[in-house]
């Protein structure tokens, strides 16, 4: 290494000091204690692992098994269709949720709000085993889905803490690794549990959820207990307040005004899109138009209220990055485009291709399979070339000639390699993109606002497949009516309706060959090309983003924007001048 003149070590020691006194006095005391905790650590960085694998096996499990306890609880009751209100409210919750935990972590520290998840995620279990009514597994599941969504964003906030930047996808990827497994484990522990009691699943999970974590709080919390009393962690100023005071700077800190805007907005706004299709007057029913204005005001109000807020959610350092909104933008239209391709693919296996339901789940689950394996593949592709942006744009190409290919071969006597064989190609696609557009998004921003920044990627994806959702609602309802009457004239208007409401009678009904299946068949793949045109549009603004996007070289920091290292703080300005010197002699 060439020694460093005076003139490099001064400009360099002025930087570090000017990056010191800008950038250490407004992170907040949990991101401080995450980066102290994470200097002392020993023994307990895999302590934390195993806790990290456990709790996303677990979660994994979870979310491909949460669906059998509710439909068996709210059979039970007699009660089956408060289910989909029951997961739409949960969806809704999911996504919106993040928000609040993530600044929760900030203000009071990781392994806090790591238990606070835990805690809400077992209590939900808890209240849904030992429900009486319906409302009982209403209620359960709003606690479960803030303890599910803030499990959720903790992990990917601790990753973003200890890995640094080029190991991000890896890791980010390793995390969704246990749905190999559960793709097949959780459709045979879901029936079998449900003929024994259903209550046992949700039972199960309580038991098994502290135990999981157990591990990764232990961490979190030993590692800060040694970092404050090593001194590298301030007082936690509240403490040197009196109540109020304490309080009053609490719903600061977490910008509480902003958070109410913010989550009650998109609640409102999701929930119509949501419940809309479920509506005997879908859009034109008031509520959903007077939740959808209400919603839009308290955006408004909150894009308004973000100006002038002490402690922004969205915070002016990183506000108007182009590398956070464009990645984000991305999300958003990648996941409005997968559900639109992706939801209406289990019936089309039933009515099309004539599978069995069995047969069908996995045709449908091959896009998700493909793209956790492709997602692993595309963070080792990171680590290997130290960058992201030519793996995130190879991804959205993927997508795009993945949905070109369903739109060709979404027709009567496709083959089964014609039919899964987009499945994959999307999944590819969708693999790259989502590892990569989590990287850009966090390492083009502070530690200190990975954690918004995070929830900020998550939530606006979401609200893409949300939009989706409504999509599909709308073209169905809409639509296909319309296209079982110009393909079925066969049939009167009370068994075109039957087929509407039940399309998974059709094959005993209408065996392969007969008129009746086949003017189903000509309806259904009508009904998937607008999806899939609608999907193909969308895919093209990914591309578009992905090449104007700034392609940072991936390194061994926190992010690709400061000095910050990968869980590290930046001690004190003397021993980074030391270090600094140590490196001209080399």
């Amino acid at each position: 290494m060439a020694p460093a003149t005076d003139v490099e070590q001064s400009e360099r020691a002025s930087q570090d000091s000017h990056d010191h006194s800008e950038h250490h006095d407004d992170k907040q005391i949990g991101v401080l204690a995450a980066e102290a905790g994470r200097s002392v650590a020993d023994w307990t960085l895999w302590v934390g692992i195993l806790g990290i694998a456990l709790v996303a096996y677990l979660a994994g499990l979870d979310n491909n098994t949460m669906y059998a306890w509710q439909t068996a609880a709210t059979s039970a009751f007699n009660d089956y269709p408060a289910y989909t209100a029951v997961t739409v409210v949960q969806a809704v919750l999911i996504a919106v949720g993040k928000f609040p935990i993530a600044k929760f972590a900030d203000v009071f520290g990781r392994a806090q709000a790591y238990a606070l998840s835990i805690v809400l995620w077992v209590l939900g279990f808890i209240i849904i085993a030992v429900s009486q009514t319906t409302r009982d597994v209403a209620g359960g599941t709003v606690i479960y889905a803030l303890g599910n969504t803030g499990v959720q964003i903790m992990q990917q906030i601790v990753l973003a803490d200890y890995i640094s930047t080029k190991w991000r996808g890896v890791s980010i990827g390793l995390v969704s690794l246990p749905y190999i497994i559960n793709f097949w484990a959780a459709g045979q522990i879901a029936p079998k549990v449900v003929a024994v009691n259903w209550r046992w699943g949700p039972g199960f999970f309580s038991i098994c959820a502290p135990v999981a974590a157990f591990s990764i709080i232990l961490a979190l919390a030993v590692n800060q207990r040694r970092a404050k009393a090593k001194g590298l962690v301030p007082v936690h100023p509240y403490k040197t307040m009196s109540w109020y005071s304490a309080l009053w700077s609490f719903l600061v800190d977490i910008d509480a005004l902003g958070l109410f805007l913010f989550c009650g907005g998109f609640l409102l706004v999701l929930l119509p899109l949501q419940l809309a299709k479920l509506q005997t007057n879908g859009w034109s029913t008031s509520w959903i138009i007077a939740m959808i204005v209400l919603g839009g005001v308290m955006i408004i109000a909150f894009c308004v209220w973000e100006i002038f807020a002490p402690k922004p959610i969205l915070n002016r350092r990183w506000r108007l990055n182009k590398d956070v909104h464009f990645a984000t933008a991305i999300g958003f239209f990648d996941f409005f485009s997968f559900y639109a391709s992706w939801v209406p693919a289990y019936t089309w296996a039933i009515l099309v291709m004539d599978y069995d339901f069995t047969g069908a789940l996995y045709f449908s689950n091959c896009q998700s399979l493909a793209l956790t394996v492709f997602g692993i593949t595309a963070g080792f592709i990171s680590l290997g070339t130290k960058n992201y942006k030519w793996v995130m744009v190879s991804g959205a190409c993927i997508r795009l000639l993945g949905i070109g290919l369903m739109i060709k071969y979404r027709s009567a006597g496709s083959s089964n390699v014609q039919a899964v064989f987009p499945q994959v190609l999307q999944g590819m696609g969708g693999g790259f993109l989502g590892i990569t557009l989590q990287v850009a998004a966090q390492v083009s921003v502070r530690h200190q606002d990975v954690a918004t920044v995070t929830a900020y990627f998550l939530l606006l994806t979401e609200i893409g497949g949300a939009c989706g959702n409504a999509l599909i609602g709308a073209v169905q309802t809409n639509v296909l009516p319309g296209y079982y009457e110009k393909y079925l004239p066969m049939l009167d208007a009370t068994e075109r309706a039957a087929i509407f409401a039940s399309p998974f009678t059709v094959p005993t009904l209408y065996p392969i060959g007969t008129p009746e299946r086949t003017g189903i068949i000509n309806a259904y793949n009508d009904y998937m090309h607008i999806l899939l045109i609608v999907a193909i549009v969308l895919s093209v603004p990914p591309i578009i983003l992905g090449l104007i996007i700034n392609n940072r070289k991936l390194n061994d920091k926190q992010n690709c924007v400061s000095n910050e290292l990968a869980g590290m703080r930046r001690l004190s300005q003397d021993t980074e001048e030391s270090s600094d010197s140590s490196l001209g002699k080399q």
